[in-house]
């Protein structure tokens, strides 16, 4: 057997190995997630889909190859010349390169078709497991609200229990809203009145700085009238 397909037949029994592994029931899908999820295989998961290519071309070209062998041998031991005196080793030498490529046809064959299924039983596994951990978030979610709405349910009950026969505690609560409401809108008015006002004496501070300027030039016309009338004089 070539190193080639030495190499196959040990990825063969490696594909069957692993298939054994992921079929053990007491394995479970978050424990292979766990695993999956690690350093390491995380590393080698970021090229998965480069690896599956890799493989899958490989095994397609040597499942050609074997196919093509098939071919070629199939029928041959037949067209060997009975009567020379080598037909019976040529014979056997034909059946057994037939047998090689039927043997590495069904190693190349066997390795494709395990090969997809394992793909597909890893990415199986893998969604299981988020699935998994996403029942189990959705469970603890559910557990936390099942339990803040038993303590709200209890504090409701608690409150209707504290507030049963207190309707005149409730009645003044109310009027001192509304006293609250009433002093909001006093205070409302005193700012508005404040501003007001406050306006009002910007605005007589402003007729009195206009009253002082016009005054100011009033003096100062009647004293440059106020010298022409002493030279007529």
């Amino acid at each position: 057997m070539s190193i080639q397909w030495l190499l196959v037949s040990g990825f063969l029994y490696s594909e069957i190995a692993l298939a054994l592994l992921l079929s053990i029931p007491w394995i479970s899908c978050k424990r292979w997630h766990r695993i999956f999820n690690s350093s390491i295989i995380g590393l080698i998961a970021s090229y998965v889909n480069w690896i599956f290519i890799c493989f899958l071309s490989g095994l397609v070209v040597l499942f050609a190859d074997s196919l093509r062998e098939m071919y070629v041998y199939t029928g041959q031991d037949k067209k060997v010349d009975m009567t020379s005196t080598a037909s019976p080793s040529a014979q056997e030498h034909i059946l057994m390169k037939l047998f090689r490529a039927q043997r590495n046809f069904y190693i190349t064959g066997i390795s494709l078709f395990l090969l997809i299924v394992l793909r597909t039983m890893l990415m199986r596994v893998s969604r299981v497991a988020r699935l998994e951990a996403n029942y189990e978030a959705m469970q603890k979610q559910a557990a936390s609200a099942g339990s803040m709405n038993k303590i709200l349910l209890d504090e409701n009950t608690a409150l209707k229990k504290i507030t049963e026969g207190k309707e005149d505690l409730l009645e003044e609560v109310k009027k001192m809203e509304e006293l609250k409401d009433q002093v909001k809108a006093a205070e409302k008015k005193a700012s508005q009145s404040k501003a007001d006002a406050d306006a009002m004496r910007k605005q007589s501070e402003n007729l009195t700085m206009e009253y002082d300027r016009l005054l100011t030039e009033h003096q100062k016309l009647q004293d440059l009238i106020t010298p022409g009338d002493k030279k007529d004089d």
